[in-house]
């Protein structure tokens, strides 16, 4: 068992079944926006030692994550090659569950050289970034973080840390634009910031000083355009305060196996700002 704060290189699989070496449910930076966004209910229904309800895989699930695995290593291990047009047929089915059971990402062949010109394309885009050091390199991919803070056990899979400890790039690819103002929508909507804070505290508690976090956000799509993102000093602020909130109201309905949903009274709202600014120009138009 994990007593300490550490550095675990370990299997996706066992990670995402919280096997980190710890008895109790670790918070991740998913359940902790989840806990934020929705309430303690869905986090307890969403966290595998708990409610446990398990994710389904789709096709456009399984093409990011094969990206995702050949970009940040460069190999085809992790994911089985299906010699198959579609998944319609019942051989074709069968081939995907036998992979997925394999803890392999099954791909239809006719997909595979889509993700090696989107490796190919990434790279060589971060290879002219400007800034040092240059993202995804000289480093590790993949390396779980686990670590205690107030008495609550947290874990965070890094998509790439760097080998001096100090810069944790973190891949994203995806339908979306990759323009830097267009993405902030996406980091925000999705609670990306919470999960920068997340990892950057996790990574000072194991290290003891104050590191980087960058998004390298890559189009899923030719040109397979790139972006290099960063929270600036206020906006992290801002999210280590969701991250304190979130592992206070953890370490609650740890300690008291409560998980309230949404609140037990009637709840009244007003009308919010966009939908006043909507009736006053509605009612200028028709005046």
């Amino acid at each position: 068992m994990t007593k300490t704060n550490c550095v675990l290189t370990l299997d996706r699989a066992m990670y995402h079944r919280d096997e980190v070496g710890i008895d109790a449910p670790c918070l991740s930076s998913s359940i902790a926006s989840i806990l934020l966004r929705d309430s303690p209910q869905h986090a307890y229904v969403a966290h595998p030692k708990l409610g446990g309800v398990p994710r389904e895989d789709s096709e456009t699930f399984d093409l990011g994550t094969a990206a995702h695995d050949y970009i940040l290593e460069g190999t085809e291990d992790r994911y089985a090659i299906i010699d198959a047009e579609d998944w319609r047929t019942k051989a074709a089915k069968e081939a995907r569950t036998r992979a997925r059971e394999d803890g392999r990402t099954p791909l239809l062949r006719r997909h595979v050289e889509s993700v090696r010109a989107m490796s190919q394309a990434v790279r060589s885009q971060l290879a002219a970034f400007e800034d040092a050091p240059m993202p995804l390199a000289d480093g590790h991919p993949e390396q779980t973080l686990v670590w205690q803070d107030g008495g609550v056990w947290c874990k965070a899979r890094l998509d790439w840390l760097s080998t001096d400890r100090r810069t944790i790039d973190d891949l994203k690819t995806g339908a979306v634009s990759a323009r830097p103002e267009a993405w902030t929508r996406t980091l925000y909507g999705a609670g990306r910031d919470l999960q920068a804070a997340f990892y950057l505290r996790g990574l000072k508690a194991i290290t003891g000083h104050d590191a980087t976090f960058r998004f390298v956000v890559a189009e899923n799509a030719y040109p397979y355009a790139v972006s290099v993102i960063a929270l600036s000093p206020e906006a992290l602020a801002h999210a280590d305060a969701k991250v304190q909130r979130a592992i206070e109201a953890w370490g609650r309905c740890l300690h008291y196996d409560s998980w309230p949903g949404y609140p037990t009274r009637t709840c009244y709202v007003d009308p919010p700002a966009w939908a006043l600014a909507q009736e006053l120009d509605a009612s200028e138009a028709a005046s």
